[in-house]
């Protein structure tokens, strides 16, 4: 069986696997030299990151724009996410050029505001979950769901004058201090084990995104 090997690949794989050995050789060992070079490709790599995301927004918008220019259906969503866009850029040339905080303000009274409203939605899709669980058979996780809901929509829910708390409160708030922060802290921790796991794929060359 011939196997054949490309110089291109070899010299992106030792570029690869030698950028992110001396990255983490400038983390754990601290000489001046790595150090150096490890801010100096971290700084590459942000460099390169910021281009990426320059090229994802270009491509977005285009897409958008062709959508609406082809008056194809959500053509009207596509010209609002265009028009978004174009004043996010523009509010962020003028706050720095004219001092007016063109930004913030958008950044308060659209993205946040938008924000709020879509959380204020997710009461009714909780709820709507909630009854399509109950159509189905019962089972341990339903149950926990289903309880965990109305915990803490009693929980959370305004109280009215001279009605006791029943601790309905104090079970909310346990349940987002300790099971959802566990869970996404258990999540975190998975992301993170597959992120060195990967890494070291790149490393050792047992992966090669960057080649053929």
């Amino acid at each position: 069986m011939k196997v054949s090997i490309r110089f291109r690949n070899v010299l992106l794989t030792s570029i690869a696997a030698g950028a992110g050995l001396l990255t983490l050789l400038g983390y754990f060992i601290p000489v001046p030299v790595l150090i150096a070079v490890r801010m100096q490709l971290v700084s590459w790599a942000t460099l390169l990151a910021a281009v990426a995301v320059l090229i994802g927004a270009y491509s977005l918008v285009k897409a958008h724009v062709r959508n609406f220019m082809g008056f194809k259906a959500g053509g009207a969503y596509s010209l609002i996410a265009v028009l978004g866009f174009a004043a996010m850029v523009i509010a962020g040339i003028v706050t720095p050029v004219t001092g007016i905080p063109a930004s913030a303000f958008l950044l308060d009274h659209v993205v946040i505001a938008g924000a709020t409203a879509l959380s204020a939605l997710l009461l009714f899709v909780l709820v709507i979950a909630a009854a399509r669980v109950l159509r189905r058979p019962i089972s341990l996780t339903s149950v926990a769901f289903l309880v965990g809901l109305v915990i803490s929509l009693i929980g959370l829910a305004p109280t009215l004058t001279g009605l006791p708390d029943l601790g309905f409160a104090a079970a909310a708030g346990w349940l987002a201090q300790v099971p959802a922060v566990a869970g996404g802290r258990g999540l975190l921790i998975g992301i993170s084990l597959g992120v060195i796991a990967t890494g070291l794929r790149v490393l050792l060359a047992i992966d090669r995104p960057y080649g053929d």
